[in-house]
Formats: structure tokens, sequence, C-alpha cells
């Protein structure tokens, strides 16, 4: 856990929170709700609980598309900055990285992958051909530690030329926004999942090098974020029923970027919420092996009422990760595999 408060006063003073919860974990686990959320409801219509398009609650995951994701990657800027490779050095970083990251993506991808032919099996030939898309495209939802891979391969570049001023860190944010586009016709290592994520992996590295929030600076970003936000529900209810809220927009940035700064600042400090987050790793990997058991195995018993599902979807996808973790760990081999670690 990382004991450093989120971010310092106009005069240098950490914003504190209560003795042995930290902000960063908390803000950690309200992105994993968020995600677990997501999966819960279904990203599409014949998904999850089978939400129509055009109802409110589908309306509602449009309006956090703008934060569901943008939040981990802000994150992962954030916590990088506490403690960045050295540019002289970065090898060893970037070995770091690729056992964190590339081992549970290839590891959880392949779990997936192999729940997913058991229920409908292929050919041989047709399965490895797909294992081996699987693991150089963008899959499910293990795109996001493809995409932060790739920008991590890129941060000794970035460190050493742009991300040491905020002129620079802004010139990142701008320029891999610029390069964030809506559709993904070939998504190779998720390289457009890359630029989707960048531009607020930046933002996080900038709120910790150099924001200073005070009361004037909060209620700034305050009014500048109920303005997007506003906007972006009304384009989001304005919109015809199949076509959702689309990556890559002004109002996409500026929610993506404010919402984080403020969020990891100002939220209440939960020692559930902490706990959540302190486990956040293995949700995002193994929540789906709950959640969709979990909606099967209710509809087996007749248990189609959608709060019901809800709430059971919700605890598996979040707790069901939690007990894992604690068995994983006892296991060096399965640690290193499942969650990187040493």
């Amino acid at each position: 856990m990382i004991g450093e408060a989120a971010i310092t006063t106009a005069d240098g003073r950490p914003i504190t929170v209560a003795r042995g919860i930290d902000r960063v974990q908390v803000t950690r686990g309200i992105a994993c709700l968020l995600l677990v959320l997501f999966h819960v409801v279904g990203g599409r219509p014949d998904d999850g609980l089978r939400v129509s398009d055009g109802s409110g609650v589908r309306q509602l995951l449009d309006v956090l598309l703008y934060l569901r994701m943008p939040l981990f990657a802000f994150i992962s800027g954030y916590v990088y900055a506490l403690k960045p490779l050295d540019v002289d050095a970065p090898f060893a970083f970037l070995i770091g990285k690729f056992r964190r990251l590339g081992l549970p993506v290839l590891s959880a991808t392949t779990i997936f992958f192999l729940f997913s032919w058991l229920r409908v099996p292929t050919p041989f030939a047709q399965t490895a051909a797909a294992l081996i898309h699987a693991y150089l495209f963008s899959y499910e939802i293990y795109w996001f530690l493809q995409a932060m891979l790739l920008i991590f391969v890129a941060m000794p570049l970035l460190e050493r030329f742009l991300l040491r001023s905020p002129a620079g860190t802004a010139v990142a944010v701008l320029a891999t926004f610029g390069l964030t586009r809506p559709a993904e016709p070939i998504d190779f290592l998720s390289i457009n999942g890359a630029m989707f994520l960048a531009p607020f992996f930046f933002v996080g590295i900038g709120a910790r090098r150099f924001l200073r929030l005070d009361a004037r600076t909060t209620a700034l970003l305050l009014m500048l974020l109920i303005v997007a936000t506003t906007l972006h529900i009304i384009n989001v209810m304005t919109l015809p029923a199949h076509i959702g809220a689309q990556r890559g927009t002004w109002l996409s940035l500026i929610i993506g970027a404010v919402a984080p700064v403020l969020i990891i600042a100002y939220a209440p400090p939960s020692a559930l919420l902490a706990r959540i987050g302190g486990a956040s790793f293995a949700i995002f990997l193994f929540h789906i092996f709950f959640v969709v058991p979990t909606r099967l195995a209710l509809a087996r018993l007749g248990l189609a009422d959608p709060g019901i599902q809800f709430l059971a979807g919700m605890t598996t996808g979040v707790c069901g990760p939690v007990l894992l973790e604690r068995l994983i760990v006892r296991s060096r081999s399965a640690r290193r595999l499942l969650l990187g670690l040493r």
C-alpha cells in the first residue's frame, strides 16, 4: 500500500486521510466497482442482465465510459510517478513490467480462452490460430494490460524528453489524445487501446508531479467537470439507442482527466474501498470468472430477477478474486504466473 496522500496543497502540504487508509487504494476500489458493474450489467443487450439499448441502465454505462478505464490509467500513471524508472538504466524497470503485466496477461488470456472453448469447442487448428490471435491482438478485457505494456515500453524515451516538465507532459497528453480512434479495425498488441489510455496515464503523472490543489483550483476543476459531464449526459440521452458514447472526444478527455484528480484527492477514506483497491489487480484479472458463472448458476436455479442477479454478480465479482488472490500468493509459481509477483 502506498502510504502517501494523493495530491499536495498549494503550500506543498500533503492532503492527509485517516491513518491506515490510502486514497490511492480507495480510488482503485472505486475503479474496480465500476469495472465489475460494467460486466455484471453487460456491455451488449444480449449479455449480462440483458439490458436493452436505450434503457436508463445502458445510458448510465455510456456515461461512465469516460471514467471507467481512464480511472485505471490515471492511477497507473500516478503510482508510476511515485517510483519512476531510472532513465540511465531503464532495463530493470522494463523487465519488471514485463513480469508484472506480461505473465498475467498471457496466463489470464489462456485461461479465459480455454473456458470459452469449453463452452463452444472448435477444431484444433482453428483453436490454435484463435489463441495466437488472442495473444497478439486486443482480446476481451485483457487489452488493458497489453496497452499498458506498450505505454511502459515507451516510457524511457518519454521520461527523458517530455515528462519532466508540465509543458512536456501536456504535449504527451494532447499528442496521444490526437491519436485516439473511436473505431479499432486492427489493434495489434492493443495499440489503439494504448492511445486511448495514454492521455490519462500522463495526466496521472502530471497530477502527482506538478499539480497543487488549492480551493480555487478545486472549484475550477469541479465546475469544468460538472459542465463536461452535463454535456456528456445530454449527448448520451439524445443519441440513437444503438449508438453509444465514443472515445476520442474532448468531453472524454476532460472528464477522464479531471474526475480522477478530484476523486484521488477527495474520495472518502473508506476502509472497505481501500481493501477492495488493495486487490485491484486480482479483481481486474479474475472477476469475469466469477461474474459469468454466478449469472449462469442463478439462471439454472430459476432466479432471473435482475436485482438478485445484480447483487450476486457484484458480490462474487469482487469477493471471489479477493479470496482467490489469497490462495494464489501461497504458491511461488502461481503468484508469478498469475499475478506477476516475485
